[in-house]
């Protein structure tokens, strides 16, 4: 295994970024930093995605990988460029933005240690359609497609898994254009507070993973309004907030506000059926 180093790019967005390759190919980068062989396949294993792997198949995945040290604002990829991998953040975390031309961005989501993102250009390369930003420092694994496609031919457990990625992925996206388009800010806001409940150890106090600029941003509402809600939600006596952490005082109207109103029946009884 060799290690080799080349600095370019300097003073370029990405000019903060240390760059570890684990193989003879390296990828451009302004610092280099230096991990051995070991460190990176135990980092690999005790990712959730493969866990399961053999040890033997994870030493031969890291032989492939690079690992990013990203400082706030760094990016481990752009939009426009040539997407032909899969990344998993190690420590930190990382925006997935869609940006438009006059600056404005989306947030899709933010991706915490042990979770992925770029698994549907794995089998399919193109253009990122994304930015993937460190929200503060950062560590992430980039593994190319075709080490990727060869675990996957030699690993059924594996290859389960990154489908029951891609579905994730799949509901996700289909939730968030649900509730962009049938759901009201307060159903947003109060659903995204139900889901965090559901997902933290003690469901009636979690913490905000992120700013509320970034929170508004993926619920696809102003900062204003999200904090407007949240005062609202806290005069009605469903939460309390003291900075990030969110206390739900009243879980079951809470679930109450994030659902839609039953629509109405507006046939008058007796009237036949069309």
């Amino acid at each position: 295994m060799r290690y080799l180093i080349r600095n370019k790019n300097a003073g370029k967005s990405r000019s903060r970024i240390g760059l570890i390759w684990l193989n003879d190919k390296p990828r451009t980068g302004a610092s280099i930093a230096w991990m051995a062989g070991v460190v990176a396949e135990r980092i690999i294993a005790g990712m959730p995605m493969f866990r399961h792997v053999p040890r033997a198949r994870v030493a031969a995945l890291a032989r492939h990988c690079a690992v990013l040290r990203l400082k706030r604002g760094d990016a481990a990829c752009r939009r426009g460029e040539t997407a032909n991998g899969l990344y998993a953040v190690i420590q930190g975390q990382v925006k997935l933005v869609l940006r438009a031309d006059h600056a404005a961005e989306k947030v899709l989501r933010v991706a915490g240690p042990g979770e992925t993102f770029g698994e549907a250009l794995v089998y399919r390369p193109r253009p990122n359609p994304i930015d993937a930003v460190a929200l503060c420092d950062a560590l992430v694994v980039a593994f190319p497609a075709s080490a990727i496609h060869a675990l996957v031919e030699r690993d059924r457990g594996f290859a389960r898994r990154l489908l029951a990625s891609l579905s994730e992925r799949v509901h996700g996206l289909l939730a968030s254009i649900e509730a962009s388009a049938l759901f009201s800010a307060r159903q947003r806001i109060a659903s995204y507070l139900i889901a965090l409940a559901e997902s933290s150890r003690d469901a009636t106090r979690i913490r905000l993973p992120m700013t509320k600029t970034l929170i508004a941003s993926q619920l696809g509402i102003t900062k204003e309004t999200l904090s407007r809600m949240l005062r609202e939600f806290a005069d009605a006596g469903l939460i309390s907030m003291q900075q990030r952490v969110v206390v739900l005082r009243n879980p079951a109207l809470l679930a109450k506000a994030a659902r839609p109103a039953p629509a109405r029946n507006t046939r008058a009884s007796g009237s036949p059926a069309a």
